[in-house]
């Protein structure tokens, strides 16, 4: 069993390349019209935003589990991988499915031998990352708000990761476009750059931030 062990890695990114995976300002701009778009038709869908911030960049200061797995987070992270890969399709219909059966894995999810912090912050966690999903699932037909919730999203999934564990080789990826260009991170089971936050537009742009092993 592996321990959860997140390395930090030196990456040796040449510019020019890593401009290039991002594409040109034109598409750039032709994908935030796109969500802009489909932003403002969500607006006649009433959500509660009272207490939630699309695009919340600020870590949170969590716990970090250096020993045993404390808990079992495949079936979450199944789930989210495949959301995700629906979001790289451009299919907000299929990543709002997949978002649904997120959901029941987050809430069906139960650590064992954690310290009471580490309950709580596991709580809080889950709490944020259920909210966010089930935004997900009532956005269909908005894949620009499916992709504004996948941002804090992603942050709960690497939070949990860091308390629980895993057992497997994950990658925390960077989308320096994403978040209206202030970047955001996702987690991906794969090496290679497969970005849910520009889709179709711009598949490859972004690097991997860390491996996490």
């Amino acid at each position: 069993m592996k321990l959860e062990n997140t390395k930090l890695f030196a990456l040796a990114i040449v510019g020019g390349l890593f401009l290039t995976s991002c594409g040109n300002g034109e598409n750039s701009e032709g994908h935030n019209s796109h969500d802009n778009m489909e932003h403002e038709q969500h607006e006649g869908i009433e959500h509660d935003h009272k207490n939630h911030q699309h695009g919340d960049m600020n870590e949170r200061n969590v716990s970090s589990n250096m020993s045993e797995l404390k808990g079992d987070l495949a079936p979450v992270l199944s789930k989210y991988f495949s959301m995700n890969e629906s979001l790289v399709k451009d299919d907000a219909s299929s990543a709002a499915k997949s978002s649904e059966k997120l959901v029941q894995a987050l809430i069906a999810f139960k650590g064992v031998g954690l310290s009471a912090e580490e309950q709580k912050e596991v709580d809080e966690i889950l709490e944020s990352a259920i909210e966010n999903s089930e935004h997900i699932t009532e956005s269909a037909t908005d894949i620009g708000h499916q992709r504004e919730h996948l941002i804090s999203l992603s942050t709960d999934v690497k939070d949990l990761i860091a308390i629980i564990g895993t057992s497997q080789k994950l990658y925390e990826d960077f989308c320096p476009m994403a978040n209206n260009h202030e970047g955001a991170i996702w987690i991906s089971q794969i090496e290679e750059i497969s970005n849910p936050y520009m889709g179709s537009s711009m598949p490859k742009c972004g690097k991997i931030n860390r491996v996490i092993e």
